[in-house]
């Protein structure tokens, strides 16, 4: 199937619980420390059969740190509640909407692909759900 896919990252700076989460620098098994953020668009760009990675976010320094690890960015409103109501505020910006969203939370790096691409088929199989989270 054809269908366009994208992954949408939705990220904030200003938690109550830890400030500048998505820019926290997490060490991988080499032992390098890249932002929580990049470790997540990572592991989106492992997935087979999407079209494009975005990374949402309403905090410049965020944007500034995904342009320069390659990811694009959709700036949105501050008024988001949530990473679900970011991930549609980003939506606004493309031209061109896809058939399939997965919101892939900013702070899940861990997310291995395969599980992934598994979600993809099941919201292929069932065209009725048009965005998902996986947790």
């Amino acid at each position: 199937m054809n269908d366009k896919v994208i992954i949408v990252i939705p990220a904030r700076y200003a938690s109550s619980r830890y400030p500048g989460k998505p820019l926290a620098p997490l060490k991988g098994a080499t032992g390098k420390a890249k932002p929580l953020i990049e470790r997540s668009w990572d592991a989106a760009k492992a997935v087979s059969g999407v079209s494009e990675v975005y990374i949402a976010t309403d905090d410049a320094g965020i944007a500034r740190e995904a342009e320069r690890f390659g990811a694009k960015v959709l700036m949105t409103g501050e008024d988001c509640a949530n990473g679900t109501e970011r991930v549609a505020d980003a939506l606004r910006h493309l031209d061109d909407l896809p058939d399939i969203v997965v919101n892939l939370q900013g702070d899940a790096p861990l997310t291995p692909s395969w599980f992934l691409s598994a979600l993809i088929d099941e919201m292929r199989d069932n065209p009725d759900v048009q965005m998902a989270t996986p947790v």
